[in-house]
């Protein structure tokens, strides 16, 4: 995955998890059952699974970890750090604005792109 692409895919999937985080705080976890099948991702399907069932979160933590560990490539790894603690997230019922902003500082951008992108997701 190149950097430009993972600017891409890091704001597509950070605004479609604020917009789950949402219900996840509205409706509960149980809420996401419908939406698991609308993420192409497998990786983050497997977690919300996960949380969606009740997993233990250290168990859920332990699973993705053990997952990422495999992965080589430098901006893959970091979008999958921030699908994994975006999960974490959504279990803890952290707001979405702390939700973005942990993501954010996973991602390890420019603060200017930064603020383009939290701009982006918080006008919504």
């Amino acid at each position: 995955m190149t950097r430009k692409k993972f600017i891409n895919v890091f704001t597509d999937f950070i605004k479609k998890a604020v917009m789950l985080n949402s219900k996840r705080l509205e409706h509960g976890v149980k809420s996401l059952e419908d939406e698991v099948e609308d993420f192409d991702d497998e990786y983050f399907k497997m977690g919300l699974r996960m949380i969606i069932d009740e997993v233990d979160l250290k168990l859920v933590d332990e699973i993705l970890s053990n997952i990422l560990s495999h992965e080589k490539g430098k901006y893959k790894r970091i979008y999958m750090t921030i699908v994994k603690r975006t999960v974490i997230g959504i279990q803890e019922g952290i707001s979405s604005r702390i939700l973005i902003m942990v993501s954010l500082s996973l991602a390890n951008l420019p603060k200017s792109e930064q603020n383009t992108i939290e701009c982006e997701l918080l006008k919504d």
